[in-house]
């Protein structure tokens, strides 16, 4: 699975961010947190509390506890979801796994992203990638994703090993 480089992710925040603020506040809280689409539509105003978000991952992986990340890039900061959860007892983004799939989809195509990337999933995969390549340490992939088994997070190696080899042979000289 691929995952967006950060100039793909800008341009997609960008997008969601100048069509609709709740859709890219979506994304963002994806992205950020690592979550899945199901996992996005199962987020309560009570899961957020004290500049945390409580993530109840599915899949039988562990549930997180994480702070919300604050920005001073409004494009990158989610501190509208603290505002948005004061308001929400009940779900925080209305939305059905369907209705995220296309409105990703049409976010991606306006941003110039190959239709590959073009799905919520995407955010989860990207986050991962970008703990990876600054920590270089499988063991916190694992754990701020809520992973219990290993193998679950080794497949962001797979992809981090591709994305290095697609490197090595645009530099090469033959």
């Amino acid at each position: 699975m691929q995952y967006l480089t950060k100039p793909e992710l800008r341009r997609l925040l960008e997008t969601a961010k100048a069509h609709n603020k709740l859709h890219h506040l979506a994304l963002l809280v994806g992205f950020w947190h690592g979550l899945r689409v199901s996992e996005l539509c199962n987020l309560k105003g009570a899961d957020i509390s004290d500049g945390q978000i409580n993530v109840r991952r599915m899949k039988r992986s562990r549930s997180t506890l994480q702070p919300l990340h604050y920005d001073s890039d409004p494009l990158l900061d989610e501190s509208p979801l603290a505002e948005l959860a004061k308001g929400t007892p009940g779900n925080l983004f209305p939305f059905t796994r369907q209705w995220v799939d296309q409105f990703v989809k049409k976010y991606a195509k306006l941003a110039g992203i190959h239709p590959d990337k073009a799905h919520f999933h995407v955010l989860k995969h990207s986050i991962a990638m970008a703990l990876f390549d600054d920590a270089q340490s499988l063991g916190q992939v694992q754990s701020y994703l809520g992973h219990k088994a290993a193998s679950s997070t080794l497949a962001y190696l797979y992809e981090a090993d591709a994305s290095k080899a697609h490197k090595i042979v645009e530099r090469m000289k033959i």
